[in-house]
């Protein structure tokens, strides 16, 4: 039931008597009506669109369009965005009981007739629900804000290494020469570790024949020796090794 006041000064005020058969129902039908009310809210300040999965069919077929203007990346990215806008479409398809492929099929007809029709409890109407225009806007942003997010960690992890392995010697980045004892040797392996760099280790404590190797390189007969790109570092010297890997 519903009482209606009219004429009174401060007419905007309403008030609405909700009744449950419990109190936990009480509390659930409360929850609903705040939504309803927000969602209705929402709507009235920012417009409404058409619910269903028009909104997001609409979305896909205009990135598409914009797809076909980028280079490769870029066209790929915005293609597979535009395919996961109307794979949420085809899950609610599925969902409601319909065949997916042909319910995306028959909504794309409709928009390519200059309709805008989405699904609904009687298959695919036009204007089935409104939905707020801030609500799907904020869903396709965040969804954006993560594909922009994977493709970035994706140029991180497929970037090139810093030393090519197959340009060294045994198939390694670097030759570091070392000796039994010596902690430099060791700071210069853990560094080297910690940036990601294969080496080839030789210790001219266990292999004398090596001594002469790294003399003839290096003119000296401390280590550690580092051979990088023909590029002979002898001690363990950070900026001169960096500059090293740059080249």
């Amino acid at each position: 039931k519903m009482l209606r006041i009219e004429n009174v000064k401060d007419g905007n005020v309403v008030t609405l008597h909700i009744r449950g058969f419990n109190e936990k129902n009480e509390i659930l039908i409360e929850k609903y009506v705040k939504k309803a009310v927000k969602a209705a809210m929402d709507a009235l300040k920012e417009g409404a669109l058409p619910g269903g999965g028009a909104a997001k069919v609409a979305v896909a077929k205009k990135i598409r369009e914009s797809a076909m203007k980028e280079r490769n990346k870029q066209s790929m990215a915005m293609e597979e965005f535009a395919s996961a806008l109307e794979d949420v479409v085809k899950a609610m398809a599925r969902n409601m009981g319909y065949d997916k492929e042909i319910a995306i099929a028959e909504m794309k007809k409709e928009m390519k007739n200059g309709k805008i029709k989405g699904l609904s409890s009687e298959g695919v109407k036009e204007m089935p629900t409104l939905r707020s225009f801030s609500l799907e806007k904020s869903e396709i942003e965040r969804a954006g804000e993560a594909s922009i997010m994977m493709i970035r960690i994706s140029d991180v992890l497929s970037a090139k290494p810093l030393v090519k392995k197959s340009k060294y010697g045994a198939n390694c980045g670097v030759i570091i020469y070392t000796s039994t004892g010596c902690p430099y040797c060791t700071k210069a392996k853990a560094y080297l570790r910690g940036k990601g760099i294969s080496f080839k280790e030789i210790n001219v404590s266990e292999n004398p024949a090596a001594i002469q190797e790294m003399i003839r390189k290096s003119g000296q007969t401390g280590t550690p020796v580092m051979d990088i790109k023909g590029n002979i570092i002898v001690g363990y010297d950070i900026a001169r090794i960096e500059a090293a890997l740059r080249k």
